[in-house]
């Protein structure tokens, strides 16, 4: 492959990457890696496409490989605690996600990732505090917001829960779920009539 090729790829796997064409951009890492496989990004790269399309022990393997040849890659230690979180071993992933905020703290991502390992621990203190700080670096990442109005519906806070809601339905309007969880909230304050039309919103989604 000459360099204009290899170029073409890289190029066209970051495309694929970031539109979301998972199985797309899977094939494109996939000749990356056989083509510089010491190169920890592109198994990161492998390894996220992976665990899109539920390819939990792929993207472990990915995600290991990684770590194995750069251990100072913060996406590393962040793709394996997603990895970890993914098959419900939050207490295994904490670690990770500590790593990753260690390496790089603006790691906005990581910080989330750290907030949904608490949440699925019921440690909601320290998973507010963490989806604050995921917040604060990017406002703009779902993730976050739905850690945050959990963490208040959990402890009885609906108004505050609702605010988080409305927030992720503006930075993610075509997740059904979304509109589902901001249904919840409203309802939990006796707001029936917006409620419904959040959960029709969301059925609308999903056809």
């Amino acid at each position: 492959m000459s360099d204009d090729e290899y170029w073409e790829l890289f190029e066209e796997s970051l495309k694929l990457l970031s539109e979301g064409r998972w199985a797309e951009a899977e094939t494109a890492y996939r000749k990356l890696v056989n083509l510089r496989p010491n190169t920890s990004i592109y198994w990161i790269g492998l390894g996220r496409c992976q665990l899109a399309q539920q390819k939990v022990s792929d993207a472990e393997t990915s995600a290991r490989k990684a770590l194995e040849l750069d251990e100072k890659m913060h996406h590393a230690w962040n793709l394996m605690g997603c990895v970890l979180k993914a098959r419900n071993d939050f207490r295994g992933a904490e670690p990770y996600f500590r790593k990753a905020i260690e390496i790089n703290p603006k790691d906005n991502t990581a910080w989330s990732g750290l907030a949904t390992t608490h949440l699925g621990m019921g440690k909601d203190t320290d998973a507010l505090e963490a989806a604050k700080k995921s917040i604060e670096i990017n406002p703009k990442f779902f993730e976050s917001w739905l850690v945050l109005g959990m963490v208040y519906l959990r402890s009885r806070m609906p108004a505050k829960s609702e605010e988080a809601f409305q927030k992720l339905v503006e930075v993610a309007p075509t997740m059904p779920e979304a509109y589902d969880l901001l249904a919840m909230a409203l309802r939990a304050q006796g707001k029936n009539v917006e409620a419904a039309k959040m959960t029709e919103k969301a059925q609308g989604l999903r056809t």
